[in-house]
Formats: C-alpha cells, sequence, structure tokens
C-alpha cells in the first residue's frame, strides 16, 4: 500500500468523469490512501444527457435528471477530505496544473479530460443550473405544445428520437426531418438499420428529407435571435419564452450547502491553491417537486425588446419556410436544429506540443488526439488522458457505455504508471518520467462491443441486435423507458 500524496484531477463531470472518479476511489480506498482526487465541473449538478429527448417529452422524468454532486465522493457513506469537488469552467491546461476561469490553480500528476462535447442547437445543453437548465425545458415544450408544424433539423440520435417522441404525444401535427446525408444516424451504423429506422418514423406520420442541406434565410440586421436557434429563427411579436430561473420553482431549491462536497461553498481554498467562481443561484432540484404548472407563455413582446439575460429561454414559433440549398421549401411554425456537436477543447491552446508536426487536437474534428491507451499521443503527456467523446476514437466508440469503458481503461493505466513512474511532478525529473511512461506497461483500450437502440417515442424502438433488444427491456423496455438513469443515479450515490 502506497503512502506518496498523489493528485489526480478529473475534468468533466458526464459518464467518463464520474465514472473515472468512482474508480479512483476505489484506488484511494483500497491501496491509495494519499490519492487526491479532484472533479471540476462547470455545471452544479449531473445533466443526464443520455434522457434529453425523454426529459423533453416527460416532465417527471426532468425533474430527475439533476443529480447534485454533493455525494459523488462518498465511501459506504462517509466522505474523504482529500477528495473535492470543484465547480468552475476550466480555461487553460499547462503541462503540471489547470486553470479555471477567475485564474484559479490546481495541480496534478495526472489529469483525466473528459470535457465531452458541446451541443450548442440545443440550449439545454449548456446551461450550467439545474434550475436554468429546467428552464430551458420548459420553454423548449411550451413551444412545440404551441406549434402545429415542426421541422427538425438533423438526423441523427437526438433529431430522431425528438421526431419519435413528439410524434407519438402529438399525432396530429405536421413533423418534417431534414438531414443532410443520404441516410439517418451516425456513419457507424448499418444501411439497413438506417432504412428501418427511416421506415418506422414515416409510419408514425414524420416525413424525412434526406440529402438535403438547409440554408437558413438572412433575416436582416434588425432580427432578434433565440439563443435556442440559428440564423433564420428570429424573435417576432409571438415568442415562447420561460421566466427567469429563480422565479421558476423558489421550493424547489435547497441551499447551496447541499451540493457542495462537504457542506461548503463550491468554490474552494485549500493550502495554496485557491479556486474562485462561486455561485449564488440556488443550487438544484433533485428529490424536489417541479411546479404544477408549466411556465407563462407571453406573446405580446415585440421585436424591437433587446434579447436580455432575463429571457434566454426563447423560441420562435411563428409561420415561415425552412428552405434547403436545392431549393426545397417547407412551411412550419417552428424550426428545431439538432445539429453541430463538437468536442470542447477550446482549453488546448495552452498546451504546447513537443513537435510542430504533431498537433494536440485535431484541426477537422477539433478532438483530442489519444493513443490507444488514451494518453495524449504526444510522447511529453504521458500523464495526461482524455476519454470519452472528447478524444479522437472513432464515432463508433461515442456512446455512454463506451466511455465508461473508456474512464476504466485510463484509471487502469494511472495505477501502472503510478506504481511504475513514482511522481511526474516532483519526485522524477521530467525526462526522467516519459523514459519511465514509455516503458511501463499499459493496456490499450480495445473497443466496447455494444448494441445499439434507438428510441421512437415509448411504445417503439430500432434495435440492431437481439443483446441490445434484451439489455433495452431489462432497463425498462418500452414503455417507461429510463434511458439509464438509474445507473447515473448509482453512479452519483443516490
Amino acid at each position: 500500500m502506497s503512502s506518496r500524496e498523489i493528485h489526480v484531477v478529473v475534468v468533466g463531470g458526464s459518464w467518463a468523469g464520474v465514472t473515472a472518479v468512482h474508480d479512483l476511489m476505489q484506488l484511494s480506498h483500497l491501496t491509495y490512501p494519499r490519492l487526491h482526487i479532484t472533479l471540476v465541473e462547470q455545471r452544479t449538478h449531473y445533466f443526464h444527457k443520455t434522457g434529453i429527448i425523454r426529459g423533453l417529452a416527460d416532465r417527471k422524468y426532468a425533474e430527475q435528471m439533476f443529480i447534485p454532486y454533493n455525494r459523488v465522493f462518498s465511501h459506504s457513506g462517509m466522505s474523504n477530505p482529500n477528495h473535492r469537488f470543484v465547480c468552475a469552467r476550466l480555461k487553460h491546461i499547462y503541462e503540471h496544473f489547470i486553470e479555471v476561469e477567475g485564474g484559479g490553480r490546481l495541480f496534478y500528476d495526472y489529469l483525466i479530460i473528459a470535457t465531452g462535447t458541446e451541443y450548442k442547437s440545443l440550449p439545454v445543453t449548456s446551461s450550467t443550473t439545474a434550475e436554468e437548465c429546467y428552464g430551458q425545458y420548459q420553454a423548449m415544450r411550451a413551444a412545440i405544445e404551441a406549434a402545429d408544424r415542426i421541422v427538425f433539423v438533423g438526423g441523427g440520435a437526438v433529431g430522431v428520437g425528438l421526431c419519435g417522441e413528439i410524434a407519438e404525444m402529438y399525432p396530429s401535427k405536421t413533423i418534417t426531418l431534414v438531414h443532410a446525408r443520404n441516410k439517418l444516424l451516425n456513419q457507424d451504423i448499418s444501411d439497413a438499420f438506417a432504412s428501418t429506422t427511416e421506415q418506422r418514423l414515416q409510419k408514425m406520420g414524420v416525413r424525412v428529407v434526406l440529402g438535403e442541406v438547409v440554408a437558413p434565410p438572412d433575416f436582416g440586421a434588425d432580427a432578434i435571435y433565440s439563443t435556442g436557434a440559428p440564423p433564420g429563427a428570429y424573435m417576432s411579436e409571438r415568442r415562447v419564452m420561460a421566466p427567469d430561473a429563480a422565479s421558476i420553482a423558489p421550493s424547489m431549491a435547497p441551499s447551496m450547502a447541499q451540493s457542495s462536497v462537504n457542506g461548503g461553498s463550491p468554490s474552494v481554498a485549500n493550502g495554496s491553491i485557491a479556486v474562485p467562481q462561486e455561485r449564488s443561484e440556488p443550487r438544484g432540484m433533485y428529490h424536489h417537486h417541479a411546479p404544477s404548472t408549466a411556465p407563462s407563455i407571453t406573446s405580446s413582446l415585440s421585436s424591437s425588446d433587446p434579447l436580455s439575460h432575463k429571457y434566454r429561454y426563447q423560441w420562435n414559433v411563428q409561420s415561415h419556410e425552412v428552405v434547403t440549398k436545392s431549393g426545397i421549401k417547407i412551411e412550419c411554425d417552428l424550426t428545431v436544429w439538432t445539429t453541430g456537436s463538437r468536442p470542447q477543447t477550446r482549453f488546448m491552446k495552452t498546451l504546447s506540443p513537443s513537435s510542430d508536426k504533431r498537433p494536440l487536437v485535431d484541426s477537422a474534428s477539433g478532438s483530442i488526439i489519444v493513443r490507444p491507451t488514451l494518453q495524449l499521443a504526444d510522447p511529453r503527456y504521458p500523464h495526461i488522458f482524455a476519454v470519452g467523446d472528447v478524444n479522437s476514437l472513432s464515432i463508433a466508440e461515442k456512446y455512454a457505455t463506451s466511455a465508461v469503458n473508456q474512464a476504466k481503461k485510463a484509471v487502469e493505466n494511472i495505477r501502472t504508471l503510478i506504481d511504475d513512474c513514482y511522481d511526474f511532478r516532483i519526485k522524477m525529473s521530467t525526462a526522467m518520467a516519459r523514459e519511465t511512461a514509455s516503458k511501463a506497461m499499459l493496456v490499450p483500450y480495445s473497443g466496447t462491443k455494444k448494441g445499439v437502440v434507438v428510441a421512437l417515442g415509448k411504445s417503439q424502438e430500432v434495435s440492431n441486435t437481439w443483446f441490445a433488444k434484451i439489455n433495452s427491456w431489462a432497463r425498462g423496455g418500452k414503455r417507461g423507458r429510463k434511458y439509464l438513469l438509474d445507473k447515473a443515479q448509482k453512479m452519483l450515490n443516490y
């Protein structure tokens, strides 16, 4: 059992990040009592992205999607003072420390980057508090209820799933799905699976338009754009919005102390490390009830009103045309864009590559280039790992189960490095640490065997293997599907 003090920082609190923390906790408890773990996450709560589609359709499900991080470091009900949660946005990465917004620094011996992807077309995914995110849900749900004709742009998993949910809930609505490629879903999906999905949607009454790129029309410089839509969906005489986060449901918000690690502020001051970014918003709604009525819909605001912070939950509902580049015109009342996810890697700019010919980030995809061992490909950084959607593994590995398995493999390799390389930051020279790490017997990540299930509402789904069908049924099946929410709750000790 090692008695050395080792600092591991995990950035990102979704599937990969929380799994890494969980496995590191096991190491801390069993083998390395002086292992210090820090989880850095910009959100106050874990947001269950895997269930984003169900949350937009099901109010009760949405209430459970925001889980506080206050139990993430609990082991058998006991907290460990060596571990902490820091609620802050990552700003820069350096060789031996990270910097968060506000200037706070966190030093590390090992770093796991699990920041995932940004999905800017749906504002609900970029909110940082539970109240804000729930407000986004309320606003989008109200807009969908108000619109008779809806166009979804982007036929990936989110676009397909939303079409299925809305078509099942509102069979009288006219729904169109426009996708740029000639088949639905991701590139790794077989033609037969994509074709079956398309046929199922069509049977549900969804019009599917493939091989068409939407060209957003130009509404001029005076248009006020919704945060939930790209250029082309501008604010007019009719607005659908939710109120301020603070006014959604004050009764749902426990005190700040409930979602900090040790009952204190998410801002941490520990020795020489000062991490600012204290938040004053109410902290969450987990295990609390949302208001029984939805936020009011305001339709009297004119387009000349400035877009203020108060109206950040806005969706445009009015008759307009969606025009594709080939000239196809589709009449609708609401356009929902479900395109454009990209890895969150802006913070990598401060990390210098060992050679100009060996970039750290792929310029085309924006993903962090990794070795099979999930370390950065650059030999200068054997102590930095990137797991989940943020790394350069193939699109076939961009699933929750893959992220979990990658995190486990990264922690396994960190354990090997701890045993073989002692300490990268203080107790070895940089050159010696790199040489030793290059000789360490690390295990490559070999991929995740998985079945794919695409849910089309509560009552239908498309699966590519019998294993996937059985597994989906075991986890909640068709009626009342959980979308792995129960697993996320267990992972966060709820």
